[in-house]
C-alpha cells in the first residue's frame, strides 16, 4: 500500500485502564490499519455535535485534500461521524474509501469507493 495514503479516525475513543490509571484506546487494533496509509486521529474523545463550528472547522482542516487513495475508520459519535463522510465525499467528488474491522479475519478489510 502506498505509505501516502492516510487513514482518517474520526474520533478517538478512549477507556479508562484500572491496571495502569491512565486512559488508554479503545480500539487497540486501529493501529493495525496503518499497513493501508498513516493513522490521522481527527477529532479528540470529548469533541460532540453541540460545537459545530470547531468540529466542521477542524474535520474541513484534515480533509481539505481527502482522495482516493485515502480511507475513514468510523469511531466515535454517530453524527460527527455522518459529518466527516459529507465533508470527506465533498472533497472526492463524492468517493470515499473505509475500512472496516472484520473479528472472523482480525484486521481491516478496505471498503472501496463508496458513491454519496
Amino acid at each position: 500500500m502506498d505509505m501516502t495514503s492516510r487513514v482518517f479516525v474520526v474520533q478517538e475513543q478512549l477507556r479508562f485502564d484500572p491496571d495502569t490509571g491512565k486512559n488508554v484506546l479503545r480500539f487497540p487494533t486501529i493501529h493495525s490499519a496503518s499497513v493501508f496509509g498513516e493513522i490521522v486521529f481527527m477529532l479528540e474523545p470529548n469533541a460532540h455535535p453541540f460545537n459545530q463550528a470547531g468540529v466542521t472547522g477542524t474535520l474541513h482542516k484534515h480533509l481539505t485534500d481527502f482522495c482516493d487513495e485515502d480511507y475513514l475508520i468510523l469511531t466515535g459519535n454517530p453524527i460527527l461521524l455522518g459529518m466527516a463522510v459529507a465533508i470527506a465525499a465533498s472533497y472526492n467528488s463524492g468517493r470515499v474509501n473505509f475500512l472496516q474491522w472484520s473479528p472472523k479475519l482480525n484486521r481491516y478489510m478496505p471498503v472501496h469507493s463508496a458513491m454519496f
